[in-house]
């Protein structure tokens, strides 16, 4: 009995804590933040995270930076140009570069990517040969594939990876690419 009283009186100052960090503006005393490299804003950088559906599905985002304010992406709306805001937007994701490329390349795999601006989002996860439609992990990987022939897909990196389709991690697990950027923002779970 006494530990459980001792367990709620730890929690309640755990939440008196909480509620005046939110009051006081800091936050941070609350959180880890993790960075290891500088944000991406050079032109061709892509960006990727896992994302869980339910903590059961992996899905996972992937995009291609274009400038410092916009990355060039497909979400359920097609291919557009979206905000270089990850860090406000994602707890954990990667920066990476693709090592058999230079600088002016990278930029024109984001220009490749530009030019797909419009065009439908890709169900069909199987199918990444087309050019029709894309997905966000397609659409980076197919621009440096069609530029230079470079795959950078990872096939057999998770037990049950289809090898027709690209998971986003694939182009973090790829053995073409390199990280040059990490953020993680976990936040410490005082309660239940």
């Amino acid at each position: 009995m006494k530990n459980h009283s001792y367990v709620k009186k730890i929690r309640y100052a755990f939440l008196l804590a909480a509620v005046l960090a939110v009051f006081s503006g800091s936050m941070t005393a609350m959180a880890k933040r993790v960075e290891k490299g500088v944000y991406p804003t050079r032109r061709g950088t892509i960006l990727v995270t896992e994302d869980w559906v339910y903590r059961i599905l992996p899905t996972g985002h992937a995009a291609i930076v274009w400038d410092k304010d916009h990355v060039v992406e497909a979400q359920s709306q097609g291919v557009i140009v979206g905000k270089n805001n990850w860090k406000s937007e994602r707890r954990e994701f990667y920066g990476l570069t693709v090592k058999r490329t230079t600088r002016e390349q990278d930029e024109k795999a984001a220009e490749w990517c530009m030019r797909q601006k419009g065009k439908p989002y890709n169900y069909n996860y199987f199918d990444k040969n087309t050019r029709e439609k894309f997905y966000c992990s397609q659409l980076v990987w197919a621009a440096f594939k069609d530029l230079y022939n470079i795959d950078l897909s990872d096939v057999g990196w998770r037990p049950g990876t289809w090898s027709t389709a690209v998971h986003p991690m694939e182009l973090y697990t790829s053995k073409e690419t390199k990280t040059i950027y990490h953020f993680v923002d976990k936040w410490y779970r005082f309660f239940g």
